[in-house]
């Protein structure tokens, strides 16, 4: 990627409305998400959590995590 779109993208994303949500109600959730899922760690399903906590749909990169969203009942977006 040429460095001026690269550069582009760099701001794009700090003008993004990112809010860093103080849950501690996440973590217990997140631990239950992850062995519903039969996951051996709660990192990723924090994010599941979270976006459940705040009845926000989870956009993601990654299939997997979006398939994991859905199969907990969560609004997932696979943004390719």
């Amino acid at each position: 990627m040429p460095a001026p779109h690269a550069r582009f993208l760099v701001e794009a994303v700090g003008r993004l409305p990112v809010r860093i949500i103080v849950a501690p109600a996440c973590y217990p959730r997140a631990f239950d998400i992850a062995r519903s899922l039969g996951w051996a760690k709660a990192y990723d399903a924090l994010y599941l959590a979270a976006a459940e906590y705040e009845a926000a749909e989870l956009l993601t990169v990654d299939r997997g995590m979006s398939e994991a969203a859905v199969r907990v009942g969560i609004r997932a977006t696979l943004v390719h």
